[in-house]
């Protein structure tokens, strides 16, 4: 009986993963750069250390015992946990030095992605920063096996699988085309979109921003009406220019729309949406702490900002203006 002290020789473990993902001894063979013969003795070794048969072998194919399929998937995921622990082990070793791998959602890069990455590296010179474009619910996944150390994404789409603190809450704006007349508007309310096509990413895609919309929407008494889905902001763009619709941003879009888009502002005060920041459970390595205690630095930075600027502009009381 195999122990803890006892374990599967690794290479024996890569050579049937190998098979198991391609059903194919030459196959495997040719992935691990070893010769056939060699990799059928490692799976026939580990099957006979394990004591029950993880392949079905006969001369036209090769397929996996259900025994073999739970087994496979399993040292899929402890070789990911191992992975993760050498990894987190060195960041820890190293302190701050190493690669923080963040992950970030295109609701949030026209926000504080960029200000936050500055204002870290300003503060650990010696970190990297490995940047990741992904949806929320991918960095979340991501997050959960060890591929990305940090995510900035949308509160809405938490499953309590990781930790997250809210940074910032962003305005909604309504995206149109500078050729249509609500481009004119100095404000709308949500529930003049009413009877007005939309362009929106899709809900596989853009679930946990579609589930803000829609229950923005639904508070103004009606679900939007989508004409066109668009996954890429600038199809979501192009399709907005061309009038097929409007769509529903983040106020941050502002300063970087195409010249023939305008971002009108929402009225209603429940149209908004949060952004957070998520980590995996646990304590935080040194490197991922630093750059939480920053993004967050950089959030409240970024919310005084515009009351200073308001009141700079706030006339002087018994000052005459104009």
């Amino acid at each position: 009986m195999l122990s803890i002290y006892n374990l599967p020789d690794q290479q024996r473990l890569r050579a049937f993963l190998a098979v198991a993902s391609h059903l194919s001894f030459r196959v495997a063979a040719e992935h691990l750069h070893i010769a056939q013969p060699a990799v059928s003795r490692a799976v026939k070794t580990l099957e006979e250390e394990l004591g029950f048969k993880l392949l079905e072998r006969t001369t036209r194919r090769v397929e996996l015992t259900p025994a073999g399929d739970v087994f496979a998937r399993q040292i899929e995921e402890a070789f990911r946990q191992i992975q993760l622990a050498v990894r987190l082990a060195k960041m820890t070793s190293a302190g701050m030095a190493g690669t923080l791998m963040l992950g970030y959602s295109t609701l949030t890069v026209y926000g504080l992605v960029s200000q936050a990455v500055v204002q870290f590296r300003g503060k650990v010179p010696e970190a990297d920063v490995s940047l990741y474009l992904m949806s929320s619910h991918e960095q979340l996944a991501a997050i959960r096996d060890g591929t990305i150390d940090v995510g900035l994404l949308l509160s809405a789409a938490f499953d309590g699988s990781c930790q997250h603190a809210r940074l910032y809450r962003e305005r909604l704006v309504v995206l149109v085309a500078k050729s249509d007349p609500i481009a004119r508007r100095s404000s709308v309310s949500v529930k003049e979109l009413r009877d007005i096509p939309f362009v929106l990413g899709s809900h596989a895609r853009w679930g946990p921003f579609r589930s803000v919309i829609d229950s923005v929407c639904l508070t103004a008494g009606f679900l939007p009406r989508v004409v066109e889905h668009g996954d890429d902001m600038p199809v979501l763009l192009r399709l907005v220019s061309l009038r097929r619709g409007v769509t529903l941003f983040a106020e941050s879009v502002k300063g970087s729309l195409p010249p023939d888009i305008t971002a009108v502002p929402i009225q209603d005060e429940h149209a908004v949406l949060d952004v957070s920041v998520a980590w995996r459970n646990g304590p935080p390595s040194p490197l991922i702490e630093a750059f939480l205690e920053s993004a967050k630095d950089t959030a409240a930075r970024a919310a005084v900002a515009p009351k200073r600027a308001a009141r700079a502009t706030r006339p002087e009381r018994g000052r005459c203006e104009g």
